[in-house]
C-alpha cells in the first residue's frame, strides 16, 4: 500500500503542468472516458475575511462536473466519484475503505469566505466521502486561486474537521494528497478523498519537524520538505540521477521517493490532456 501511495503522491502536479492557466476547471471537452465536461454553476464573487457567501451544490453522479467557489476557486468532480451518504461510512481511518457509488443527484450547502489573513476557505454539509480509486482520472480536485500560498512551500491545502476548528495537513500521513503550486499562475491544488472543510493556510511547525538535516533546494530555489507543497517545476526531472543531481543533500531512499511521485505526476498529466483540460 505504501508503494501504490508513493506511485500516486504527485499525480496532481502533472495536471497542473498540463493546464497550468486552468488546473482544475475543464472547458466542456470530451473526456478520457468519452464523457464531456459541463460547469455545474457556483459562484464567481470575491471572498472578503467580513463576509461569506453560501450556495447549493448538485453532484450528478452521472457526469464530470466543475463548480466555480468564487475568486478563481473551482472543484472538479469525475463521474461516479461520490459515495452514496445513506450507505457509506465517514471519518478518519474510513476514506480509503470501499463504498456504495451514489447513482442518485446529491445536493450539499457550500459557504466560501476568506480567512483574516485573506486566503480562502470552504465548508461543505453535508459531509460525504468519495470512492476510493488509486486512479487519477477518478479524483476529486479542489484548487484555490491564492498567489501567495502558490509562492511558499510551507502552505498546503488544510481539512477541517469543522468551520470553526483548527486544520491539518493531511499530506504528512497520505502522499496521495501533497498540496500543488503552479507560481506561474497563482494557483495551489490538491486531490479531495472528503468533504468537511479546506483552508489555506501555513504548517511551518509540522512541516519543519519533517525536514531532512540539511534540508533540501528544489529547482525553483524553494525548500523540499516531506510534509511542503511542491512545485511543477519538479517535474523536469526526467530520471533518477536528475533528482539526485537536483537534490545532492538526499539519500538514495529519498531520492528515490521524489523520482517516484514525479513519475506519478507524469501519468496524471495524460488524464488532464485526454479529458480536454485546456489552457485559457
Amino acid at each position: 500500500m505504501r508503494f501504490r501511495h508513493k506511485l500516486a503522491l504527485l499525480a496532481l502536479a502533472a495536471g497542473f503542468s498540463a493546464c497550468s492557466e486552468n488546473a482544475a476547471a475543464p472547458t466542456g471537452n470530451v473526456a478520457g472516458d468519452g464523457q464531456t465536461w459541463v460547469r455545474g454553476g457556483g459562484a464567481s464573487q470575491a471572498l472578503t475575511p467580513s463576509s461569506s457567501f453560501t450556495f447549493q451544490m448538485t453532484i450528478d453522479p452521472k457526469k464530470n462536473t466543475t463548480w466555480e467557489l468564487g475568486a478563481g476557486n473551482s472543484l472538479s468532480f469525475p463521474r461516479g466519484s461520490l459515495c452514496e451518504p445513506t450507505k457509506s461510512s465517514y471519518g478518519d481511518g474510513e476514506w480509503d475503505k470501499p463504498c456504495i457509488a451514489a447513482t442518485r443527484s446529491v445536493t450539499l450547502n457550500v459557504t466560501v469566505w476568506a480567512d483574516d489573513a485573506g486566503h480562502p476557505r470552504v465548508d461543505f454539509s453535508p459531509s460525504v466521502r468519495f470512492v476510493p480509486s488509486e486512479d487519477p482520472r477518478d479524483w476529486v480536485v479542489l484548487t484555490f486561486a491564492d498567489l501567495q500560498a502558490s509562492l511558499d512551500p510551507f502552505f498546503n491545502i488544510n481539512y477541517c474537521h469543522t468551520a470553526t476548528s483548527t486544520c491539518s495537513n493531511e499530506a504528512l500521513l497520505d502522499p496521495t494528497l501533497v498540496t500543488l503550486r503552479d507560481p506561474k499562475n497563482g494557483k495551489i491544488t490538491r486531490r479531495l478523498k472528503h468533504f468537511s472543510g479546506y483552508n489555506v493556510a501555513a504548517g511551518r511547525s509540522d512541516v519543519e519537524s519533517m525536514l531532512n538535516a540539511s534540508g533540501s533546494v528544489s529547482p525553483s530555489g524553494t525548500l523540499l520538505t516531506h510534509g511542503a507543497s511542491i512545485t511543477t517545476a519538479d517535474l523536469t526531472l526526467a530520471s533518477l540521477s536528475a533528482v539526485q543531481a537536483a537534490y545532492p543533500e538526499l539519500g538514495p531512499t529519498d531520492a528515490m521517493d521524489l523520482f517516484e511521485r514525479i513519475r506519478a505526476g507524469r501519468r496524471f498529466s495524460g488524464y488532464i490532456l485526454a479529458s480536454g483540460v485546456q489552457n485559457e
